[in-house]
């Protein structure tokens, strides 16, 4: 899909407001004025607040979704495939103003329930991924939700609690952020040594 240049403003706009403002707090005036147009330029590219908070919802799952492709993909090895997803996710999270989202989806979860209903007919990838990697016995004999939960909160914590982290680390935000990328590999080193036998 094409973006002008204008709903990409706004979209920027919006992330920006949603995160200092909140879902309920921000309004459309504020994201307007942010994005430097006028409310009524707003209202042409979207009607309302939900379309908003819809459309950047949508494009950080349509970064998430082919990494869960990483789990279909027998193209290398486990190892690999770990490491390779703990860090593209990393940069998902990193790139994408995901706390507003997760605040969002905790006050009203029924917005992910409605996104997610088709896809919980379906295995978790992950989770049926390492299923085959046990029966194989390439991988320790260890129930895989422990450790999908903690590959996600591996991977979203340290994003997600960026400012208190750089206190208790002593580090200023852009060393932080540096960081990061050192982390997500060692991140992923960590699981790889959680998973093997």
């Amino acid at each position: 899909m094409t973006i002008t240049e204008a709903e990409s403003r706004i979209l920027e706009a919006a992330r920006k407001v949603f995160m200092e403002d909140g879902y309920v707090g921000a309004r459309m005036q504020r994201i307007a004025d942010v994005a430097g147009i006028s409310k009524a330029s707003l209202h042409y590219y979207f009607r309302s607040k939900e379309k908003l908070f819809d459309r950047i919802f949508d494009e950080y799952m349509d970064r998430i979704v082919p990494l869960l492709n990483t789990w279909e993909d027998d193209s290398d090895d486990w190892e690999t495939k770990v490491r390779r997803f703990v860090v593209d996710l990393m940069e998902v999270f990193k790139d994408t103003s995901i706390l507003f989202l997760v605040q969002e989806l905790r006050r009203d979860p029924k917005k992910l329930d409605e996104r997610l209903a088709a896809k919980r007919k379906k295995p978790n990838r992950f989770i049926h991924y390492y299923e085959r990697l046990r029966a194989s016995k390439l991988v320790r004999d260890q129930d895989p939700r422990i450790l999908a939960l903690a590959m996600h909160s591996m991977c979203a914590y340290p994003l997600l609690n960026a400012p208190m982290m750089c206190g208790a680390l002593r580090m200023a935000p852009a060393e932080y952020d540096t960081f990061m990328t050192t982390y997500a590999r060692e991140a992923a080193d960590l699981l790889v040594r959680m998973m093997k036998k």
